[in-house]
């Protein structure tokens, strides 16, 4: 037990801005993740995909902590991709709502009261594009 926390304390301390912008990157990702559960409990589109990409994205995240070899600014790229597809899908997802709120507040193509909902989750995962993209440029470990 004594030598996983100093691994641990090990691993944070060989930690630089990259490794950290990515980890916050999975933080406001999450944020969506539950922004968009949210949409749905109150009648918003329901897309599995949303789900899916983001907490595939929160995965890769988080085993980047432990995988810093070969491959993994390749795979740090990943996360940014999928986080820009939730966020499309959750765009496409709301436009109509969008729409009637810009119209408005009727109530022809969505529900005009998740028009704010949208944006926000638009918002969230545009912060989170950009620390992922972010963190690819900048080095996860110190050498």
């Amino acid at each position: 037990d004594r030598e996983v926390k100093a691994m641990n304390k090990e691993k944070f301390t060989k930690k630089t801005v990259g490794f950290y912008l990515a980890l916050g990157a999975a933080v406001v990702a999450l944020v969506g993740l539950i922004m968009f559960a949210v949409y749905n409990g109150q009648g918003g589109e329901k897309n599995a995909w949303v789900v899916v990409t983001l907490l595939l994205g929160i995965a890769i995240e988080l085993v980047l902590f432990f995988y810093d070899g070969k491959f993994g600014d390749l795979i740090a790229a990943v996360p940014s991709i999928l986080f820009a597809v939730a966020m499309c899908l959750t765009i496409k997802g709301g436009y109509g709502n969008i729409a009637d709120h810009i119209e408005g507040d009727i109530v022809m193509w969505g529900k005009w009261q998740l028009a704010g909902l949208n944006i926000a989750m638009a918002v969230t995962l545009i912060v989170a594009i950009i620390a992922s993209v972010v963190s690819c440029f900048v080095k996860r470990e110190k050498e």
